[in-house]
């Protein structure tokens, strides 16, 4: 297929955009466009024609005149389509008068008899002399058919199933890519038919749009116009840049027919001159040849054409020993052996034959054996011209064929090893450059056996490292496989792992046990070159072949030096693998520290939000704990929902505990206790009540929560929030899972295993599930199939909760099945839960000062431990703190201080030091947003007593103050 021009994608692209344009703006009509359209369709029709008939009639092309009548008989019937729409008036009037009929009946035809005509055009025979004018009536009549039947379909109709509104047109485009595919096969048979695919591609786009055109000049017919005038300007530019291509190379071709005869014209003059003068030293010349043929070094000599000798030179005579008088009129076979004879026979009557010199490599016996010879020999002609002998001048050529055979085989050497350096040079990793080095050797060298062995200096061995492809049966045989080990013997490796190059011309008479086992197989010879880099063998190459004497001393040379080279790649990948290794140390160095200073940022700014989230939680706190404790009228639901918040908010706080965990990377031990896990799943069931029920029913979908937990389940170590926590994620996981409502289902079981009894908690849905891809990663953290709703922490967090405790966590999913994740517990040793042993309280009525700048944190803690019965002073802020306590030293003193470690201008350290300051014996209790597990033991202010963390516990409290007031 021909590539489109320049010109013709330009088209393309232009077309392409307004058609998208008409396309994407909204629906219209065009009218005038319409008829603009028409008439370059129709105008571009008949200049294809004309072009087409040219190039047939140029290049004799029986394809491009068929063309031409296809596209002639096009225009007609387009130029119809046109000129029905001329306001025509006098005796032209009926035209526009038969516009009704003509109009719609000519835009149909043209579009399914051109993509026809073309495949016509491919496929009719041109063996028969009428066939051109046979193809035109042929065309002709498909026009008239194509009209008649189109007088009688329906122009437009209702849009079918696939929006068409015009389905009579639905086989153009489908006979354009009849057509498209045929030129395509055809393509190389004619230069016009290249650019037929792609406009058969082009027009069949183009009939495809007006399928969808709902009136004669609305957007979809507007852009089928411009498609056919951009398929029909494609082959247009094409037939011109063909054209342009041919005048192109005509006037290349008699530019250069001109300047071959000028240069004719002075070779011949230049020729005339040389004649001449060569006829004026013709007698200096012949004396000059005279003696050039006697002292010449090569053999001269001539024949006559039965062989005789006429002439031969002085340097004949010496070489064979012959007189040179005594060799007039004998012939070769007088003088050498019969088979040399022949062939220098032979080669007189080829010269003599052919009438012009010939040039070509001879043999002739010496007394030190056979020479080479290079002869040249050229006929003799008489005045009349012709040929009545034969001269030869032969060359003594041996001593330059044995230098050329020694230069090319070590140019063959050297090339490969050049070759083998390259090759060797692009790997960094020593296995891959020994597998290069071996197979190289094998096929280059060639060598019937080659392996490279790594030697080891502590244990006095060699290792085989590498296996030549077409050796790996031998070495099989010789029990040198990849990885097996060769002692060193006392004669050739030994040496060789000194670093001296040991060839052994016949190792079937060397009695050391590797030369007999390398005989064994049926080698004969073998070199061994040591791998040395810095005096330090650290292998061997051994190369061997059946023959004995087999290598000559370029070869031992050639490995040699492919040794050091070996040598050298295989340091230098060794230091490549170092340097790459110390690299990665560095890099992973670098991304520690960034992680480190990351996280130290976060926890900064997560001590923030610790804070703020412990003092917003700490009257909730309170006020629950105390209305569990002093409420007795409280409904037992009421009861439990308020237990269920107590629970809520000290997860919540231990959730905040953990948030150093982002920027203190210390192990935290786990303070385990007996947990029982049906009881923590009725927990998570009531949680979670609001998801699964409330927010579900809300969103118009049900789902149905089952539990089945085990009787009698033993009590597993852990703790209790922790694994509430990640139930909690896993209902929420399964809830997400089953958008149009289903069942969760949540289990308990008892196990036995072969280290004990185990307890496992599972929770499953009949969701979607997940595939396996989604398996593989679902315990990766951010990883999430649930867009911008999801973080991709909450597996994660599960998983690290398994891993703290020791759990296994096991995930069953398959797309459409749901998924059932479970959580395995080791069972407790002891299956009691610890004693819950009463709180200590003071003896005694207290006078308390409360120090802290959240007024109601304060009223939620004054009214705690008023409800104790102490006397509660509050203090709004460090400097109000400073002045209460200040103001109770000269009548009832305060027998201990709560105070906030965070507070603007005057701190909690500072109300400390303060308090300590006027009365050391007075118990200071630190308060803290940022939680007990946010300082670390060396990170407690001076002057502080205790740290409490908020939300603060009434249970914490009473112990602190009984702690220090008993």
């Amino acid at each position: 297929m021909a590539r489109p021009s320049r010109p013709a994608v330009v088209i393309l692209v232009v077309f392409g955009l307004i058609g998208g344009l008409l396309l994407a703006s909204k629906p219209g009509t065009y009218p005038n466009l319409h008829t603009i359209l028409d008439t370059g369709v129709g105008l571009l029709s008949g200049i294809l024609a004309l072009k087409l008939w040219g190039a047939g009639q140029r290049e004799g092309g029986h394809i491009a005149r068929r063309l031409a009548l296809v596209f002639l008989a096009t225009f007609a019937m387009e130029m119809v389509h046109v000129l029905v729409t001329v306001e025509w008036s006098g005796p032209l009037a009926p035209i526009k008068a038969s516009s009704g009929v003509l109009r719609p009946s000519t835009w149909p035809p043209p579009s399914h008899l051109l993509p026809l005509g073309v495949i016509g055009a491919l496929l009719w025979p041109t063996t028969r002399r009428s066939g051109l004018a046979t193809f035109a009536s042929a065309v002709l009549a498909t026009a008239i058919v194509l009209f008649a039947v189109y007088q009688r379909l329906p122009t437009y109709l209702p849009p079918g199933p696939l929006g068409i509104t015009r389905p009579t047109l639905i086989l153009a485009p489908m006979f354009w890519i009849a057509a498209g595919l045929l030129a395509w096969r055809l393509a190389d048979g004619d230069r016009v038919v290249r650019a037929l695919p792609m406009t058969a591609v082009i027009l069949a786009a183009a009939n495809a749009l007006i399928l969808y055109s709902r009136s004669p000049a609305d957007a979809p017919a507007m852009a089928s116009h411009l498609g056919k005038m951009a398929g029909e300007l494609t082959l247009l530019f094409f037939l011109f840049q063909t054209a342009s291509r041919d005048m192109g190379d005509r006037v290349r071709v008699e530019t250069a027919l001109s300047q071959l005869n000028a240069e004719l014209d002075q070779r011949v003059a230049e020729r005339t001159a040389q004649l001449e003068a060569e006829t004026q030293a013709r007698q200096k010349g012949q004396r000059l040849l005279e003696a050039v043929v006697e002292n010449s070094p090569a053999v001269i000599y001539v024949k006559d054409l039965d062989g005789r000798y006429l002439m031969v030179n002085r340097r004949y005579g010496d070489i064979f020993h012959i007189d040179r008088d005594a060799m007039i009129g004998r012939t070769d076979h007088d003088i050498f052996p019969l088979e040399i004879a022949d062939a220098f026979r032979t080669m007189d009557v080829r010269v003599a034959a052919a009438d012009q010199p010939l040039t070509e490599e001879e043999s002739a016996p010496h007394d030190d054996g056979p020479h080479a010879y290079i002869s040249v020999k050229s006929p003799l002609r008489d005045e009349t011209g012709q040929v009545y002998a034969v001269f030869g001048i032969s060359t003594d050529i041996t001593e330059r064929k044995d230098a050329e055979a020694k230069l090319h085989t070590q140019l063959q050497r050297m090339g490969l090893l050049d070759e083998i350096t390259r090759a060797i040079g692009e790997r960094q990793d020593n296995q891959s450059i020994f597998q290069v080095v071996v197979r190289s050797i094998e096929d280059q060298l060639p060598a019937d056996f080659a392996c490279l062995c790594l030697y080891d200096d502590l244990e006095r061995a060699l290792t085989v490292a590498a296996v030549g492809v077409n050796s790996q049966a031998l070495a099989l045989e010789l029990a040198m496989p990849e990885r097996a080990q060769v002692d060193i013997d006392e004669n050739g490796l030994s040496q060789c792992v000194r670093g001296r190059l040991v060839y052994e011309p016949d190792i079937a008479q060397v009695p050391f046990p590797f030369p007999r086992r390398l005989a064994g197989g049926g080698l004969g010879s073998m070199v061994c070159a040591p791998l040395q880099v810095e005096s330090k063998v650290f292998g061997v190459l051994v190369v061997a072949r059946f023959q004995p004497n087999a290598f000559v001393s370029a070869e031992c040379e050639f490995l040699r030096q492919l040794s050091e080279h070996v040598a050298l790649a295989a340091h230098q990948a060794q230091l490549h693998s170092a340097l790459q290794a110390a690299y990665d140390d560095l890099r992973q160095s670098q991304q520690a520290i960034l992680q480190q200073e990351r996280l130290k940022a976060l926890g900064q700014m997560a001590s923030g939000i610790a804070h703020d989230i412990n003092n917003a939680l700490s009257p909730v706190s309170l006020y629950t704990e105390a209305m569990i404790e002093t409420e007795p009228g409280l409904s037992a639901a009421g009861r439990g929902q308020l237990e269920i918040i107590r629970r809520a908010v000290e997860d919540v706080g231990q959730t905040i505990g953990k948030m150093r965990e982002f920027y203190r990377l210390r192990e935290t031990q786990l303070e385990t206790e007996p947990v029982q896990l049906n009881q923590l799943v009725g927990q998570v069931l009531e949680l979670t009540r609001a998801r699964w029920n409330d927010m579900a029913m809300q969103r118009g979908v049900v789902i149905a929560v089952e539990t089945a937990l085990a009787d009698d389940l033993p009590a597993v170590m852990g703790v209790a929030s922790e694994i509430r926590e990640a139930l909690v994620n896993l209902v929420f996981n399964a809830i997400d899972a089953m958008p149009d409502g289903g069942v969760l289902t949540v289990n308990t079981a008892r196990l036995a295993t072969d280290v004990g009894d185990a307890v496992r908690v599972s929770v499953a849905d009949n969701g979607i599930g997940m595939d396996a891809e989604a398996r593989r990663r679902c315990l990766e953290p951010f990883f999430t199939t649930k867009g911008e709703r999801g973080t991709g922490l909450g597996l994660a967090m599960v998983y690290g909760v398994a891993q703290r405790h020791g759990a296994e966590l096991d995930v069953q999913s398959s797309p459409g099945a749901g998924a059932t994740i479970s959580l395995t517990f080791a069972r407790a040793m002891d299956d009691r839960a610890a004693p819950n042993t009463p709180a200590a309280v003071p003896r005694r009525r207290l006078r308390l000062l409360l120090v802290d700048d959240d007024p109601v944190l304060l009223k939620a803690l004054s009214d705690a431990l008023e409800s104790d019965g102490h006397v509660v002073t509050i203090a709004n802020g460090g400097g109000a703190g400073i002045e209460a306590f200040e103001a109770s030293q000269g009548g009832d003193r305060f027998d201990a201080v709560f105070t906030d470690l965070g507070m603007p201008y005057v701190d909690g350290r500072r109300v400390a030091a303060a308090i300590k300051g006027l009365s050391a014996t007075t118990p200071v209790i630190l308060l803290t947003g940022w939680g007990q597990g946010l300082l670390a033991d060396d990170d407690v202010p001076p002057h502080i007593d205790l740290v409490l963390s908020k939300p603060p516990k009434l249970r914490e409290l009473r112990a602190a103050l009984a702690r220090f007031t008993t």
